[in-house]
């Protein structure tokens, strides 16, 4: 019986959370919405494009920044990237994201805390990386592999969760690397 994915008392999907584990308190596996978490898969994997374009605008401002002999901080946006509606898209979707409250239940039904839950659509990330390959190689040809016939469909997303003091074992771990 697979961990489930709940956002106000609604199934929104489930995951074995079978891959390996990695690190401590980090789990991730494939992922299969719920009907209803079909319709908020926009929401809940939104955040990463949305994050994705407004990088790429507050580079192009920090370069234009820099030949003007204009410095910002590391860790802040201007207030010209604050401005754009990248910046707005990037912010909203987040606060979407929040509102919706994921909690991991584990196989019996009970409430597993966790420090963050996070959804990827792989074969979005799969397609941006072979575009991407393409425009830096574009003397390569970038096929798909074809599937054996017995080979199963890839799973579409994948889920990370980051239990309870997860983040805060990260921190202590880059700390005592420092």
């Amino acid at each position: 019986m697979p961990y489930t994915v709940w956002s106000r008392g609604r199934l929104i999907g489930e995951s074995e959370l079978a891959y390996a584990r990695s690190l401590p308190g980090l789990r991730a596996g494939d992922f299969e919405p719920s009907p209803i978490g079909e319709k908020l898969m926009p929401i809940i994997v939104g955040v990463g494009p949305a994050l994705k374009v407004l990088y790429g605008v507050a580079a192009e401002v920090r370069r234009d920044d820099e030949r003007n002999g204009r410095t910002i901080p590391i860790g802040e946006f201007p207030p010209s990237v604050r401005a754009t509606t990248e910046y707005a898209d990037a912010m909203s979707l987040h606060d979407e994201l929040e509102s919706l409250s994921l909690e991991l239940h584990d196989l019996q039904g009970a409430l597993v805390k966790t420090d963050w839950i996070s959804v990827r659509d792989m074969q979005r990330l799969v397609a941006e990386a072979r575009a991407e390959l393409a425009q830096e190689c574009p003397e390569m040809v970038w096929e798909e592999d074809e599937r054996e016939p017995w080979e199963p469909e890839p799973p579409r997303y994948q889920i990370m969760v980051g239990l309870e003091g997860f983040e805060e074992r990260m921190e202590r771990r880059a700390r005592r690397r420092r």
